[in-house]
């Protein structure tokens, strides 16, 4: 899929806890960040360097929950 070059994905990744975004393309307060204009179009999934999930979203209606911790207590 190519990317607007205006719109970069957000890309989240683990080991550590990394989130990457545009700060201008999603401005927020706190730790929520939006913008009404843009919709989710397209979610690649990748664990472990395999992907296992790859397909666009006609409606934008997507929910991603990550749950991450300390590795150790």
């Amino acid at each position: 899929m190519s990317a607007e070059t205006n719109d970069p994905p957000i890309v989240i990744t683990g080991g550590s806890v990394t989130l990457e975004f545009d700060e201008t393309t999603l401005p927020g307060s706190g730790g929520r960040r939006s913008n009404s204009g843009k919709k989710i179009k397209h979610i690649t999934v990748e664990r472990d360097g395999a992907t296992v999930y790859d397909s666009d979203t006609p409606n934008g209606c997507v929910k991603v929950t990550v749950t991450y911790g300390n590795d150790k207590p």
